[in-house]
């Protein structure tokens, strides 16, 4: 009787020692499940820390496709010194020998291409449409008080345009395709031969903007001051307006318009392209200073100035906010002027 009941004391305690088992079994599958399924979901969405992994090489990769690209736009200027010319004029065929003074200026501007095609002949570039895109015509009106009135006090003709990176042959270029209301543009131009080491092709994926949250990690390459340069920076406002764009908070400056934006999805060094600069917010104000001087380098600051005074606009930027266009915005771009892009000879594997 004894040794059956030690028998049955002992079964009890083999069984509750085999549930307890099960249950610290099924705590750990549960964990390891929960484990597993958060690295898959970590190594699928855009990273918000800084790389852990060694990028040198990918970054040094996309910065030889990155130039400078910069433009020149030549008006001739027709100048109504009398003040009768109003919009009512402009169907004059002779409006423009009324001009009272005819003279030559230009505008310059200055951005980061980067590019996306080389077969040995023909190079393209990708970059933002308002440093390759002017107006054919400029009209200025004469102002009253510090505003506009009807009357026109002069008229700019677009002769001719420059627009010229460093590659070979004078690295002279062409507009190929442009869209001003998205801010994208491609430009290009034929060659005698350029080796892929001179112009080499960007090697990147599509990414989607439209994942990005808050706090996403990004790098952004482009000219700021005409100086080659990487910076980073993280997200803000995602899926931002229409368009689906965002922010970023990256030391951006003039020249940075174009510079391509890369995310690392999951682990370093899985870039992907999420978006391009497109620009730099900054508050206009409207100041009194010398108007038109001679030669300003004779100004001197502190002592008083008798000459003729007028409304001088000066532009502030706002450092440190960066205006993204998303990389959907530029695959639909692609799409859109894909026949316009091949008639005229650039065939680009990312179509």
């Amino acid at each position: 009787m004894i040794i059956n009941e030690l028998s049955g004391v002992g079964i009890m305690k083999i069984i509750y020692a085999l549930q307890i088992s099960i249950i610290v079994l099924l705590a750990v599958s549960c964990a390891s499940s929960n484990s597993v399924n958060s690295q898959k979901s970590v190594f699928n969405n855009y990273t918000s820390v800084f790389p852990n992994n060694e990028v040198s090489d990918e970054l040094e990769s996309i910065v030889k496709s990155i130039k400078m690209i910069n433009n020149i736009t030549f008006y001739k200027r027709y100048e109504f010194q009398n003040g009768l010319i109003t919009a009512k004029n402009l169907n004059d065929k002779h409006l423009l020998d009324r001009a009272t003074i005819v003279n030559n200026i230009n505008q310059t501007s200055a951005g980061t291409g980067t590019i996306i095609s080389n077969n040995g002949t023909k190079v393209a570039l990708l970059t933002v449409a308002h440093i390759v895109s002017y107006p054919d015509t400029v009209i200025k009106y004469y102002t009253k008080n510090g505003m506009r009135t009807k009357y026109i006090a002069s008229i700019a003709l677009k002769v001719r345009q420059q627009i010229y990176a460093d590659l070979p042959e004078g690295g002279r270029l062409r507009l190929i395709a442009k869209d001003d209301k998205s801010d994208i543009a491609i430009v290009g131009n034929s060659f005698v031969g350029i080796s892929p080491l001179r112009a080499p092709v960007l090697k990147f994926k599509f990414g989607t903007a439209s994942e990005l949250k808050w706090g996403s990690f990004v790098y952004i390459f482009g000219f700021p001051m005409g100086n080659k340069m990487v910076t980073r920076g993280i997200v803000s406002s995602p899926n931002k307006g229409k368009n689906g764009g965002f922010l970023v908070d990256a030391s951006i400056n003039r020249g940075s318009s174009g510079g391509l934006v890369f995310a690392i999805r999951g682990e370093a060094p899985n870039f992907e392209l999420v978006g391009m600069v497109s620009a730099v917010p900054a508050d206009k104000e409207f100041v009194l200073a010398p108007y038109k001087p001679k030669n300003a380098r004779d100004l001197i600051g502190g002592v008083e100035y008798s000459g003729k005074i007028g409304i001088k606009r000066l532009v502030q930027i706002k450092y440190g906010i960066g205006k993204i266009v998303p990389v959907e915005v530029i695959q639909d771009f692609f799409k859109k002027h894909k026949e316009e892009i091949l008639k005229k000879g650039f065939d680009l594997n990312i179509l």
